[in-house]
This record gives C-alpha cells, structure tokens and sequence, in this order.
C-alpha cells in the first residue's frame, strides 16, 4: 500500500481532526486546514504533499478558487473535492479544472483512504515522468529515454514463433511496470548483430502461412480496393484465411522459424545515440515507425519506443494545459 502524504481542507473543525485521526490509522500522514488561505500557507512549507482533500463550500476563499490557486502553483498535487449534494455541480466542475475526483459529505473513511491511494499514485507517477523529461532535456541525449538492449525482448535467428513469443512474455514481466509494455522483438545473428524485427502483428500473422501469399499476390488488388470489406472478404475466399482448424494452424505455427516471417530494419529505423529529440520524433512520425534502433559507434545499444516518447510528451503537455487554464481563469 502506498503511503500518503495528505492535507484535509475544510472550515469544520471537528470534522478534519475526526478524519485526520482516522486516517493515520491507515498510515495516511495528515495536515490540516481550516480555509483555503491558510491551505495556500501550508503549501509553500510542504510542497511535498501527494494529495490535498478540499471541502466545495467554506467561507472566504471557496473550495473551487482554491483549486484554481493550487493547481496554478502546484499542478501535480492531486485534488479531491469533498462536496455535499447542494453543491456536487461545483465539485464536478471542479474536475474541468484538475481536479483528480470527488466525494459527497458524509463520505466513508475507506473511499476516501482508496481514493487518497489511487490519487498519490497517480502524483508520484506524473513526477517520475517528469524526472524522467528533465533528465533527458537535461543529457540532450536519447539514452536517458531509450530501453538499453539488455531489457528488450531478443532471441536468435534460429528461433521458432514459440520461442519468439516466449521472449517478449519473459521480457514484458521483468520490464519496469510503471512503463508500457514491449510489443515487439528484436532477431540477433550469431554476432548478436540485429537481423530483424518481429512485431505482434507478425507473430500473429505466422499462424496462418496464407498470410504471406496474400502479401504477395494480393498486392495489387489492395493498391485497387484499398482495404475495404470487399478485399477483406475477397482476400478470405481466394486465399482461405483461417480455412483450416485453428489447432491445427497453432501446432504448424510452434516450429515455424522466425526467418520467414520477420521483417529487417531499413536505415531509417536507426538513430544515433546522440541525436536530438526533434530528429528522434520526425523519424518515428515519418516513417510511421514504433520504434527506432538506437547504434553508439555502430553497436546497438538500446530501442527508443514511440510509446516512451507519447507519454513524456503527454505528461509534460498536460501540465503545461492545466496550468494555462488556470491562469486564463
């Protein structure tokens, strides 16, 4: 279980120090406020705070120009507005701008404990992602963002589908889990050079061997119909896709070596390791790559996903929004 580090934000003095002390009970460490000015004096000494709980309605500065001034000042901490049924349409409005969720007073101590969790997950993984962005801005190279070599999914030239599969299975379990998982393999010859790449597409499309032909004598109707439903159901008829027991299609596929069914990086899927992110984006939006093949002095050395690149742009972009909203408000 995650451990929180909270602060409670209502003008109901014995309600925040009755659900302060049951939320340490779950090992929640928490602070407290009794207006949304004395929160604002609160944060600028424990900037560290995971999630703040806010109550909608209290006098002077109200629960939503509160969230306004923290999530301008401090847009990672999460917000979870506490609101009762007067005011649940300002507790949801409150969720336009940042807020992370809501709940209605009287609220259950252990909604708003998995809520607090899920919210300080939520925090920490945002400010991982953005260490992660500093870092890279900060090395001006792709190492920083790339998966090295050795926590990628590889096997051999000599491998079968079924050993493919395995690898990428064996390689997703023991990849970090706070990142998106591999969807590809890299094939290593003899020289652990790279030879080839299988992704889940090919690895599915092994299955059926009437894939292939339909690749290659089929090209010239998809050029003409495109793939529409006539081509589809078309390409079933004339090829007799899936025509065969699909156990039967299985148990041929096991044995089936990777040789046949992989594809080998042009020179436009690798980069090198001192490239900017500028070159790295414009090589994976132009040549619709979801990968790249990073070299250092000609060797391999790690594979930059187009779903690492995504999230760090992602994450970066939406706090860069949440803060504007706030300030045009």
């Amino acid at each position: 279980m995650t451990t929180s580090f909270i602060m409670l934000v209502d003008d109901e003095v014995t309600f925040v120090e009755t659900m302060a002390k049951r939320l340490e009970k779950r090992n929640i460490e928490t602070l407290l406020a009794l207006s949304g000015k004395e929160s604002l004096e609160t944060l600028k000494t424990n900037q560290n705070l995971d999630v703040i709980v806010l109550d909608v309605k209290m006098p002077g500065m109200d629960g939503i120009e509160t969230l306004k001034r923290i999530k301008k000042e401090f847009p990672l901490i999460e917000v979870i507005m506490l609101t009762g049924h007067a005011t649940i349409d300002s507790a949801i409005g409150g969720l336009k701008l940042g807020a992370f969720d809501y709940l209605t007073k009287p609220c259950d101590i252990g909604d708003l404990a998995d809520k607090v969790e899920k919210a300080t997950r939520e925090k920490r993984a945002h400010e991982e992602k953005m260490h992660d962005w500093k870092r890279y801005v900060g090395s001006n190279t792709l190492k920083e963002l790339m998966v090295p070599i050795e926590e990628y999914a590889t096997v051999s030239e000599d491998a079968n589908v079924l050993e493919a599969i395995n690898a990428l299975e064996d390689a997703q379990e023991a990849f970090d889990s706070k990142r998106y998982r591999h969807r590809a393999v890299l094939v290593l010859n003899k020289e652990k050079r790279v030879v080839g790449k299988l992704n889940q597409h090919d690895l599915i499309q092994a299955l059926e061997p009437n894939f292939l032909k339909l690749k290659k004598e089929g090209q010239q109707s998809l050029e003409r119909f495109g793939v529409s439903d006539f081509f589809i159901n078309s390409a079933l008829q004339d090829f007799r896709i899936w025509e065969k027991p699909i156990e039967n299609l299985f148990k041929k596929a096991i044995d089936q070596r990777i040789k046949q069914i992989m594809s080998t990086p042009q020179e436009e899927e690798y980069i090198e390791i001192d490239a900017t992110m500028n070159e790295a984006i414009h090589r994976l939006i132009i040549g619709q790559h979801q990968s790249l093949i990073v070299r250092q002095q000609g060797n391999i050395v790690g594979i930059l996903r187009l779903t690492d690149v995504f999230d760090l742009i992602h994450i970066r972009l939406k706090t860069l929004h949440m803060a504007k909203n706030i300030r045009q408000d």
